[in-house]
């Protein structure tokens, strides 16, 4: 029987080394995203998620396959053709630099090709992809010539030249052997090579698709999904259909496993994430108040992280403490800026409070006589001669910032974290409680990470360094729980500022006998954009206001409109998150 390799510990090292292939550990790996179905199948494609990032630039490769599109060539067949060469120059020189990868390489492959069901094989690049798995996996398999002639052009690719001169290869195979056969030329080998003899690239224009620029249309957008599909898979995957993959569709990322199992994983949420800060029957109490309909099931870990809470998982404290190093670095690289913007920020908020917290004199025909108008009494109509002092009656404020901690914003981290630290530390410097929390998904469990607590002093914001990005995110919990805090405070204005990209997306799993009886839908797509946003409307009539800070990419803007409504902001830059919470409040104080 198959199993999902889905180890915390394990996590944490193939994204490592992932990076420590690609040498590049400012840009966006997750190894660990995906599910595969062994130890030996998720180190190789660590290896190869940052043998990728380290020897292919992939805007280049976006911008070839655009400009091909619009000249003509079927997405298809040059997107394979793409996959299987560069998967093929990058297996290549990773193996050369790091010969033992070729051992890992044929375990992979072996474990994926087991578990197929179904071997795609209808043609002709399907063919040749089976073929180099196949090879890899140090077999011999036997080929029609014209399956056997593109493989020898592919591996005629120098894997040491660059990749525009790599491109001008794959573009030659794509001319000599597939337009034809779109013409409606028949695909034997041999008119192949006759058609390949007589085929010429214009070598010199051949690189000016560098230069067109690209628009966020339709068909762009397209063609980016097919860039990322390539970049973030390896090539065995696509060469058949395995049960795994069924049962994954069927259940609809829904995974079922035996009690004893489960027991295991929520007795182990402690040792990953530390100690929870609540005890038992006040987590059950909430779970019952929160886990249900699309949550059902659901469990919520309210924690401080493994440095401030009791944590024997000597693995983890070091990854975290690397982790809050890693921020604080960043943030030490920029400090006189982000110093003088925690001042700015101070400054900012204290005025509009002063300004908004001054009495207001209002005069009227009643109250206290003002004795510079009483001769208005009797000379004038005007019988305004008394005035009243109006008090402030906005009242106090209290803010919740809560930060998405999954996967996906692991490119922001450093980022998040100083930007978090810096309205923090300046709301706190002001006297306005604040709270931040993380969230983040992990099997069952809505992580809910707390850095910093209402009554906490100013040096107590620097526990948001402690912010890293790992797992799935389920937004409306953990929106949904977080208010629940929120609405217990005595304040009369009380604001919730959520950072996120815009996409709930959390597996689900269950008990083995509770598959029959227990009809679930994913938490992703429509069905987590609707929760989140039902549980922010919610929110909202209860009367907290909440603004969502978008930082995803443009295509997911329509969830977060939906998600928020008109209260959210989008932004490409992270670093102007504190800019943008300060011109929130200006708004909310001053209306």
């Amino acid at each position: 029987m198959k199993w999902i390799y889905n180890n915390y510990e394990f996590e944490n090292r193939i994204n490592n080394l992932s990076w420590t292939i690609s040498g590049k550990y400012d840009e966006d790996i997750h190894a660990s995203e995906k599910d595969y179905t062994s130890k030996e199948v998720a180190l190789y494609f660590a290896i190869m998620a940052g043998a990728r990032h380290k020897y292919i630039n992939w805007d280049i490769v976006k911008k070839y396959l655009v400009s091909r599109v619009k000249k003509g060539y079927d997405l298809s067949i040059i997107s394979n053709l793409i996959q299987i060469s560069l998967n093929r120059v990058v297996e290549s020189r990773i193996i050369e630099e790091r010969p033992g990868i070729e051992d890992v390489r044929e375990k992979a492959y072996k474990d994926v090709v087991s578990g197929f069901t179904k071997i795609y094989n209808e043609d002709v690049l399907q063919k040749v992809k089976y073929a180099l798995v196949l090879e890899g996996m140090g077999k011999h398999p036997t080929l029609d010539g014209l399956s056997r002639r593109i493989i020898n052009n592919i591996k005629e690719i120098d894997i040491n030249q660059s990749i525009i001169e790599m491109l001008k290869s794959i573009d030659l195979i794509y001319l000599n052997y597939f337009q034809q056969i779109l013409n409606g030329k028949e695909d034997t080998a041999e008119k192949s090579q006759e058609y390949a003899d007589n085929t010429e690239i214009d070598f010199d224009t051949f690189a000016n698709f560098m230069y067109e620029e690209l628009y966020n249309d339709e068909e762009n957008q397209s063609i980016e999904n097919e860039i990322n599909e390539i970049a973030s898979s390896i090539l065995v995957e696509s060469i058949g259909e395995s049960e795994i993959e069924q049962s994954h569709q069927s259940s609809d990322r829904i995974i079922y496993v035996d009690e004893e199992t489960l027991d295991k994983i929520y007795k182990k949420m402690e040792h990953y994430y530390g100690k929870s800060y609540l005890t038992k029957s006040e987590i059950k109490k909430i779970e019952t108040r929160n886990c249900r309909n699309v949550h059902e099931g659901c469990r919520i870990h309210f924690t401080e992280g493994v440095l401030r809470s009791e944590c024997s998982n000597i693995v983890q404290i070091k990854y975290v403490t690397r982790q809050k190093e890693n921020n604080i670095s960043k943030f030490r690289d920029k400090i006189k800026i982000h110093k003088r913007n925690i001042v700015k920020l101070k400054d900012s908020i204290s005025r509009i409070l002063i300004e908004e917290s001054e009495r207001s004199r209002i005069y009227s025909d009643c109250g206290t006589v003002y004795a510079n108008r009483a001769w208005r009494a009797s000379k004038s109509n005007n019988k305004k001669i008394f005035y009243k002092d109006v008090e402030n009656e906005k009242g106090k404020y209290v803010i919740d910032i809560l930060l998405d901690s999954s996967g996906s914003q692991s490119r922001n981290q450093a980022n998040v974290a100083t930007q978090a630290y810096i309205i923090a530390r300046a709301l706190t410097m002001v006297g306005i409680p604040n709270r931040v929390i993380g969230f983040s998904s992990f099997m069952d469990y809505t992580i809910l990470k707390r850095f910093k607590n209402y009554e906490d002093n100013v040096d107590s914001s620097e526990n948001i360094f402690e912010y890293f990005c790992a797992g799935n995110n389920r937004d409306g919990l953990a929106i949904k729980s977080t208010c629940e805090g929120l609405l217990k405070r005595n304040e009369e204005n009380k604001i919730l500022i959520v950072l996120s990209d815009g996409r709930p997306n959390d597996v689900k799993i269950g008990k083995d006998r509770e598959r029959s009886i227990r009809g679930e839908m994913a938490y992703r797509g429509v069905v987590g954009v609707r929760d989140a946003a039902n549980e922010v409307r919610k929110a909202r009539q209860n009367g907290i206001l909440v603004l969502g800070v978008f930082t995803g990419k443009e295509t997911d803007l329509e969830a977060e409109r939906l998600i928020y409504g008109k209260d959210f902001i989008y932004t490409k830059d992270i670093e102007r998150f504190s800019d943008i919470v300060s011109m929130y409040l200006k708004k909310i104080i001053r209306n």
